[in-house]
């Protein structure tokens, strides 16, 4: 008999936007339906989170332009889900990878489930939301526990379609409209693989406001200084003030924060200009990350940032077995036997994240799409005592944190902006 193949593509969509569009709250789900956690339970998985994206940047390609910008969130959330059914040493390969050995798959849900709470929350300048849907084959049928665990932890609705109906698509691509406030236009072509199982996304609607926007009047061109050692223009944004900033012999950093109380905040970097990306990224660990963090001091200076929009792409499958997760994308040594009830093997054959960023004198939009496919076969200046001098005119790198839980959404080392 034929073999068929089988697509199971789950896609997890992480996305930020800033500064204008109406949100339709019809497409998020809001708080998790289920209540069997803890508020706290977050602190199990940020430490997690954070390492596996210096460690997913240290090990992912640049685009053409030497610029990488990636979602730790957003890929450890798709490996969350995809972690409820998974067993045997590729369960064991997945859970080194998001470095939460040690944490049984229980526990995981609802650490994300209480990081799904906190971050579903607003206030006037800020907006992060967090929404997820299933969208089943409907000649296939998920084992129970895998349902209901992210449907109760990851609140995620479960719609079943056919997918030979050339109108499924167009009612996936609606929900992601309307859950990325219009930012994210497609995400399933059409018509829908007649061999798909299933697709999962997972949705972050971000609108930031600088909490002190910079003055258009000051942005001007200057020169960036690339790695090569060529110059360019860019619009370099400015403003002097008070800020959360810090300094040692490699670097300098300071912390912009996103609305009236600073629930959010973009972490930039700049190394000196003996220090290049290179080693500074070696540099990159969650220790020192914690580290850094805690030396942060109000300070008044001066900031001159890139005002700049990129676009990023990577496909993940070396990086993560660089990483230690082999097993999940060899057909023969998977083992996925807690995802559907139908007997087959099941391997991931595409772990694929893009990405996007636009920052600019009111706020920053950005977004992350990270997807995951299984398949199945079935018959400067220094700074004098009094103010700091930070002009970010040279490789640097960025991070967008959730400053609560001290999550990092995105982060990315930017050489040409």
């Amino acid at each position: 008999m034929k073999k068929l193949i089988a697509l199971i593509s789950i896609t997890i969509l992480l996305i930020s936007a800033t500064g204008c569009g109406e949100k339709d709250d019809s497409s998020h789900a809001g708080e998790t339906s289920n209540r069997d956690f803890q508020k706290n339970d977050y602190k199990k998985m940020i430490s997690s989170n954070n390492e596996l994206g210096f460690d997913l940047l240290a090990t992912t390609e640049p685009d053409d332009n030497g610029n990488t910008f990636i979602s730790p969130t957003s890929l450890l959330m798709a490996l969350s889900m995809v972690y409820n059914g998974a067993v045997g040493e590729t369960k064991e390969e997945i859970a080194d990878v998001l470095q939460v050995e040690g944490i049984d798959v229980g526990k995981l849900n609802k650490a994300n489930a209480s990081l799904i709470s906190i971050m579903n929350n607003d206030s006037d300048q800020v907006q992060l939301d967090i929404a997820n849907s299933i969208w089943l084959n409907k000649r296939f049928q998920f084992q129970d526990d895998f349902a209901k665990n992210n449907k109760s932890y990851f609140n995620a609705e479960i719609q079943e379609i056919n997918v030979d109906d050339r109108k499924s698509a167009e009612k996936i691509n609606d929900w992601v409209r309307k859950a990325t406030n219009y930012k994210i236009d497609k995400i399933a072509d059409s018509p829908l693989d007649s061999d798909m199982v299933t697709m999962l996304i997972n949705a972050i609607y971000f609108q930031g406001e600088w909490t002190n926007e910079f003055d258009e009047k000051e942005t001007a061109d200057r020169t960036f200084y690339l790695a090569d050692g060529a110059t360019k223009d860019a619009p370099l944004m400015k403003q002097k003030r008070e800020l959360a900033y810090m300094e040692n012999d490699n670097f300098q950093a300071v912390s912009l924060p996103y609305g009236e109380d600073g629930e959010m905040s973009m972490n930039i970097f700049l190394p000196k200009k003996n220090i290049d990306m290179i080693d500074f990224q070696e540099m990159l660990t969650n220790e020192n990350w914690a580290e850094w963090k805690s030396e942060f001091q109000r300070k008044k200076g001066t900031i001159m940032l890139p005002k700049f929009q990129l676009e990023y792409e990577a496909t993940l499958n070396e990086p993560l077995q660089r990483l230690g997760m082999t097993t999940a994308f060899d057909k023969d040594e998977a083992r996925f036997e807690r995802l559907i009830e139908e007997d087959a093997p099941l391997w991931i054959s595409k772990v694929k994240q893009k990405t996007f960023i636009d920052v600019n004198e009111t706020g920053t939009e950005a977004a992350g799409v990270t997807s995951i496919e299984i398949v199945t076969e079935s018959s400067a200046i220094q700074p004098d005592d009094d103010s700091f001098y930070m002009e970010v005119n040279r490789p640097f790198f960025i991070s967008i944190t959730e400053e609560e839980t001290d999550a990092i959404l995105f982060m990315g080392t930017i050489f040409n902006p």
